[in-house]
């Protein structure tokens, strides 16, 4: 017996998030066979306080909302499922501009209306779940890192792929443009491994558009460029220490 009949969440991003970036939605979760059921309605919000060219300088359109309605991975299911067991909602509704904003509706044999106790589990949960949507409805494509090591040794190249649709990552790891591996990526890993990956300052302008060929430890994270360990990704300030942490990471990515 499923633990739901229907989930609504309800997101708004903080009152500290300004246009174009602020946005709110309805996510509306139901159970169909082995499935989970999902229909998305987002709005990005106060959009009418810019001109039309601030908002496209920022890399958006005059209208970024989106809707879609479809069946996710059964993968999805399960984990819903999973978050719903330790889930209880409070009475009442905590207000925080410093706090993106979620509650939710809960319909099993009755209706229950409120925040999760467990809010910062549901946040991150969310945060997944859009993600896997934007996949699986074809707006977005999987995550995928390429790292390339050339040295006087030789090269080794490590392509990481996560793909939210079904929460699934794997690691390819190729030696001198030859022999090839390949293994799975613990998936309750990868928060960490994007938290290390994007602390530094990522600096695109002087990014090359060909794949390197000199020594050195480049990354491609699917943007197309080719950014250089120390030189087009820095330290995002002066005390900062994020290139030691991301140099460690990628030497487990790489061996």
């Amino acid at each position: 017996m499923s633990l739901f009949r229907q989930i609504i969440l309800h997101f708004e991003t903080s009152a500290q998030l300004p246009p174009p970036y602020s946005y709110q939605y309805a996510l509306t979760l139901s159970p169909v066979a082995e499935l989970l059921q999902v229909d998305l309605n987002l709005t990005y919000t106060h959009r009418d306080e810019l001109d039309a060219d601030e908002i496209e300088a920022e890399g958006f359109t005059d209208n970024d909302d989106y809707h879609w309605k479809g069946e996710l991975d059964k993968v999805w299911r399960g984990e819903l499922e999973k978050l719903l067991a330790k889930t209880r909602l409070s009475g009442g509704i905590m207000l925080d501009d410093e706090q993106d904003f979620l509650t939710l509706e809960w319909q099993t044999e009755k209706l229950q209306r409120g925040q999760p106790e467990n809010l910062s589990d549901w946040h991150y949960f969310a945060q997944e779940l859009l993600q896997a949507i934007f996949e699986t409805s074809g707006k977005e494509r999987a995550f995928e890192l390429h790292i390339l090591d050339v040295t006087a040794q030789g090269t080794v190249e490590a392509i990481v792929t996560a793909s939210f649709r079904t929460r699934n990552a794997q690691i390819k790891r190729v030696v001198d443009g030859g022999k090839s591996s390949l293994r799975f990526y613990p998936w309750h890993e990868l928060p960490h491994l994007m938290e290390v990956l994007y602390a530094p300052n990522w600096l695109s302008d002087n990014a090359a558009t060909q794949k390197p060929k000199r020594n050195g430890l480049y990354f491609n994270p699917g943007d197309e460029l080719w950014y250089e360990y120390n030189k087009q990704v820095v330290e995002p300030g002066k005390g900062a220490s994020t290139l030691p942490k991301l140099k460690s990471l990628i030497g487990k990515l790489l061996s």
